[in-house]
C-alpha cells in the first residue's frame, strides 16, 4: 500500500506539514524579538481564533438545510456566500473582543503579534497538523486508512501540499492585516473599522471560495493579491521606527 503514494508526494506532505507548524512559530519568535511585544498576544490570537471556530455546527446546520430546499444558482451562491460571512462576522467580533477585553495595550506592534497568533493558530492545527499526520500514517501506518483513500492521496500532483504552504503564507499575512484594521476601531475611537474588517473578510472568502471552483491557480492568484494589499496596508499604518 506504501507504494500507492509515490514518494515525491510523501516529501511534499512532509516538508508542507512541517512548514506550516513551524513558519508561524517562527514568525512568532521574530516579532517578539523586533517588536518588543509579549507572547500572550500571540497566544490569546491562537485562542480567539479557536474560539471562532463555534460557528462551524451553525454552518454544517444551514448548508444541510439549503441542500433541502434550494437548488441551482441561489444554492450554490448560499453554500459560498454564508460560511464565508460567518467567517468574517465570527473572527473580527472575537478580534475586537480580544482587544477590548485581552489586549490592554492597543498597539500596533501588539495588532501585528495578535494576528500572527490568530493565523499561526489556522496553519498550526487546521492545516499542518492535518498533513504531517497524514504523511505519518501514510508512512508508517498505512493500513490505517482505507485503500481508497490512500489512491485518492497517491492521485494528488505532487507540488499540490507546497500549494497549500503558500495559501498558509498568504493567510497569515491577511490574517495580521485584519487584525490591524479591527484595532483602529480602538485608536480612532470608531467602531466602523470592525464592519470595514467584516466585509473584507467577507469578500476574501467568498472570492476565494468561488474561485477555486475553476481551479486552484485561479484562488491564489486571489489570496496573493489581497496579502499583498495588506501587507502594504501593515506597513502604512506602522509607527515610525518601529522597523
Amino acid at each position: 500500500m506504501v507504494a500507492l503514494v509515490p514518494l515525491p508526494l510523501l516529501a511534499s506532505l512532509i516538508v508542507s506539514g512541517v512548514l506550516e507548524i513551524a513558519v508561524p512559530l517562527i514568525l512568532g519568535l521574530m516579532l517578539r524579538r523586533r517588536l518588543k511585544v509579549s507572547w500572550k498576544t500571540y497566544v490569546v490570537g491562537c485562542i480567539m481564533f479557536a474560539v471562532s471556530l463555534v460557528r462551524m455546527p451553525l454552518n454544517y446546520a444551514v448548508s444541510q438545510t439549503l441542500e433541502t430546499t434550494l437548488s441551482g444558482a441561489m444554492l450554490r451562491f448560499l453554500l459560498l456566500a454564508f460560511p464565508s460571512l460567518t467567517a468574517g462576522i465570527f473572527e473580527e467580533s472575537a478580534r475586537f473582543a480580544a482587544f477590548r477585553l485581552l489586549v490592554k495595550e492597543r498597539s500596533w506592534e501588539n495588532g501585528v503579534m495578535y494576528g500572527a497568533g490568530h493565523g499561526g493558530f489556522e496553519s498550526i492545527f487546521l492545516v499542518g497538523v492535518s498533513v504531517l499526520s497524514t504523511a505519518i500514517v501514510i508512512t508508517l501506518f498505512p493500513s490505517m486508512l482505507p485503500s481508497e483513500q490512500l489512491q485518492a492521496i497517491a492521485a494528488l500532483p505532487v507540488h499540490l501540499p507546497l500549494v497549500s504552504l503558500y495559501e498558509r503564507l498568504m493567510a497569515i499575512t491577511i490574517q495580521i492585516g485584519l487584525s490591524v484594521l479591527v484595532l483602529q476601531c480602538f485608536i480612532h475611537m470608531r467602531f466602523i473599522y470592525l464592519w470595514y474588517a467584516i466585509a473584507i473578510h467577507f469578500a476574501i472568502d467568498y472570492v476565494a471560495l468561488a474561485l477555486a471552483q475553476f481551479g486552484v491557480l485561479y484562488s491564489e492568484l486571489a489570496a496573493t493579491a489581497f496579502a499583498a494589499a495588506f501587507y502594504f496596508y501593515i506597513r502604512s499604518t506602522r509607527p515610525a521606527r518601529t522597523f
